[in-house]
């Protein structure tokens, strides 16, 4: 339910209904999931942070916020395993951006982002060891 909409004018924006969570039981070893969505302004950052695992990404998060906090719009959460939240209003709907991407602080080895432009609708499942995007049109 999030997606990049285009304007000449105003330029590209994140446009968002709503956003589903859905967290495996025994997820991330049962331990809790930090997750940060950023809208992106600028197209040489979003290529740059494309580039980086979650780890890095939140090894590095508070600098990139001081170096880049005119770029990009950072919302933070921290999900439980077993949690499951429906609809949940986006906060970074109508921030500009040139790209949206998501950051999964999984225990586990791998890259654990998600790049989530031109999506009508977005459900996230974590599962225990890494996230998706699920088809949310049932």
């Amino acid at each position: 339910m999030f997606a990049l909409a285009g304007c000449s004018f105003f330029g590209p924006k994140v446009d968002l209904d709503s956003l589903t969570l859905d967290v495996a039981p025994k997820a991330n070893d049962d331990t809790p999931i930090a997750v940060d969505f950023i809208a992106v302004a600028d197209p040489d950052l979003l290529k740059q942070l494309s580039g980086i695992s979650a780890s890095q990404w939140f090894a590095e998060r508070e600098q990139y916020q001081r170096d880049y906090r005119q770029l990009m719009s950072v919302w933070g959460l921290e999900l439980v395993p077993g949690q499951f939240i429906d609809r949940q209003p986006f906060p970074l709907g109508g921030k500009k951006a040139a790209g949206l991407l998501v950051f999964a602080s999984y225990t586990t080895p791998g890259a654990h982002r998600l790049r989530l432009d031109d999506q009508s609708e977005a459900w996230l499942k974590f599962d225990s060891r890494e996230m998706s995007l699920v088809n949310a049109e049932h």
